[in-house]
């Protein structure tokens, strides 16, 4: 099962891509960081702030590769970008969710070593399993616990740190809050595309979506996505013409639809501006994660070959 950071990364993302605007040679965006407003500028999705990359994010991040190398590959490809301010969604939190957090944590960490191993991860499972069962877990829910820890390893190094812990546990303490708050934590320019987002649907422009609308703009929007994925010549008839695209097409249309008309809470048959924005709202939230990051994808050569051209980053052998 798809947790909500997945499922805004597969969904958020995707669409910011489809709306971005290049920053052109005539914009006069600044640099926030050096103030000056050339060289590579890459604007952020989440609150506009642009910045330089690579020797801006570099310094702005006391020369984090991974999140310089994201910043450059998004600027090289044009894709969508939160910058390392945006993109901390730790800010969100208040003092009590924060505490509660740290003591998950050193709940897991069992050795007290400041990581959890997946002996630790078990060795806890166990413990309250007994605690509430009065029994040990069975084969299935041990295997059902492995499979939790690699959600949480999304590195897959075997252990979890605190600020990996922290990434895959902070989206599902936020989405505990009513939804009228994770509104409130919305920036401007996320209101304005989730807006966008919404009249693209509403094919009517009469303020609601219906189930119909619904599946309309979903299928238009996989049909598209398969077609230039397989490289078919028409978006709308290139689907058609394979019987296994057709399936995958119906198959992500269904699941989306469902989620989408979650909104309606009410069963009236439509979803307005109002309810899908409270309803998606937890999902832009979590898609201000930049995915680079998140899985920590680490700079590639021919990325580092720059990195190491335009900062003072020095290699150590």
């Amino acid at each position: 099962m798809l947790s909500l950071q997945d499922k805004s990364l597969l969904g958020w993302d995707k669409y910011f891509l489809s709306v971005l605007q290049d920053v052109g040679e005539d914009d006069t965006a600044t640099c926030y960081q050096c103030g000056e407003g050339f060289l590579r500028l890459i604007e952020c999705r989440v609150c506009g702030k642009s910045i330089h990359t690579p020797k801006c994010v570099f310094n702005e991040t006391n020369g984090d590769l991974i999140v310089t190398a994201t910043s450059l590959r998004c600027f090289m490809t044009d894709f969508v970008w939160s910058c390392p301010d945006c993109e901390n969604l730790l800010g969100l939190l208040t003092d009590e969710e924060m505490i509660e957090l740290m003591e998950s944590f050193d709940d897991l960490d069992v050795d007290c070593d400041s990581r959890i191993s997946l002996d630790d991860f078990l060795k806890y499972k166990h413990k309250i399993f007994k605690d509430k069962y009065k029994r040990a877990m069975d084969l299935h829910e041990v295997e059902g616990s492995v499979e939790e820890f690699r959600r949480l390893d999304k590195p897959n190094t075997g252990e979890v740190d605190w600020w990996s812990f922290v990434d895959s546990r902070i989206v599902e303490k936020l989405s505990d809050r009513p939804k009228s708050e994770l509104v409130a934590c919305l920036t401007p320019f996320e209101i304005s595309e989730a807006k966008m987002f919404f009249r693209s649907f509403d094919a009517d422009s009469d303020g609601k979506i219906t189930l119909r609308e619904a599946e309309k703009a979903y299928e238009r929007w996989f049909a598209s996505l398969w077609s230039k994925v397989l490289n078919c010549s028409d978006s709308t008839t290139g689907p058609k013409k394979n019987p296994e695209l057709t399936k995958r097409v119906g198959e992500h249309v269904k699941v989306n639809v469902k989620i989408f008309m979650e909104a309606d809470e009410k069963k009236h048959g439509t979803v307005s501006w109002s309810q899908f924005l409270r309803d998606q709202s937890i999902y832009i939230l979590a898609a201000r994660r930049n995915a680079a990051n998140l899985y920590k994808i680490k700079p590639k050569p021919e990325e580092m070959e720059i990195i190491e051209a335009e900062t003072n980053y020095t290699k150590i052998e």
